[in-house]
């Protein structure tokens, strides 16, 4: 009776985190856009961002208790870790980059994924532990969400630069918008630094997937695999051959975009 009562309440305190955590990164980002609206740049970003982190953690860790295990069981929970990892890659090498732009450009991502995630029926409302817990398909699932993570972020740099592209083509030259994006150079160079980081979890990912134990039906595996491949192409041709920063940034984004559909086979 007492473990059905605090189930219960676990499953209200873990809604209660991640509808908290989708309100502060959509508040936090209309705040970010509406002072750059006004030609300035919102220092407080990241600390609406470092809000957002806190309450998801709060959601995972009372998820994970839950599964006894890494709550990445089902759509919902993939969706959620997607826009945890999404976040933790910001906080890392945000301070490399203009933090509250690229927080800015990240929250309305977050808000979307964790958006889903809130459509009833989407999240297991009654998460049950799992079974058996295998080493090497904790690390699969985790280092390839976290990969996924790294990839979001390259995508949202290659939003900005697509953006600043427009405005200089343009020529609005005196919009606040454009007076606080970073230089074209330095949006390129931090696209292919977190193409190559999202790169390499994928490939520790994709790697654990071989070795972790499997009940037959591989299909998810196999469009891991081709994930994988595709996304090796473009970091070989953008590394080896080169790309122009525009075309770059589309295949970021579009690949990103369509490679979102393997959680399908979850």
């Amino acid at each position: 009776m007492r473990e059905a009562a605090s189930g219960v309440m676990g499953r209200g305190v873990d809604l209660a985190f991640l509808i908290a955590a989708t309100l502060l990164a959509a508040v936090g980002g209309a705040l970010g856009m509406r002072s750059l609206h006004h030609g300035r740049r919102s220092k407080a970003t990241v600390f609406w961002m470092i809000a957002v982190f806190v309450a998801q953690l709060g959601f995972l860790s009372i998820r994970g208790q839950a599964r006894g295990a890494c709550p990445l069981v089902g759509i919902g929970e993939i969706l959620v870790f997607l826009a945890w990892s999404l976040t933790l890659i910001y906080l890392l090498v945000g301070p490399t980059y203009r933090l509250s732009l690229l927080g800015v450009f990240s929250a309305p991502v977050i808000v979307l994924f964790q958006g889903v995630a809130l459509i009833p029926g989407v999240l297991d409302p009654d998460p049950t532990k799992v079974a058996t817990t295998d080493a090497w398909r904790e690390t699969h699932s985790a280092m390839s969400v976290l990969g996924y993570g790294a990839l979001a972020l390259a995508a949202v740099s290659s939003v900005m630069f697509l953006v600043l592209d427009r405005q200089l083509k343009d020529h609005h030259l005196a919009s606040g918008l454009f007076r606080n994006l970073p230089p074209v150079r330095e949006l390129l160079v931090s696209g292919r630094r977190l193409l190559w980081l999202g790169w390499g979890m994928l490939t520790i990912g994709v790697a654990a997937g071989f070795l972790m134990e499997r009940d037959g039906g591989g299909a998810h595996l196999v469009a891991a695999v081709a994930v994988w491949v595709a996304y090796a192409a473009l970091v070989g041709v953008a590394q080896f051959r080169g790309l122009t920063g525009r075309k770059f940034s589309v295949l970021c984004v579009v690949l990103f975009v369509a490679s979102l559909s393997v959680f399908a086979l979850v």
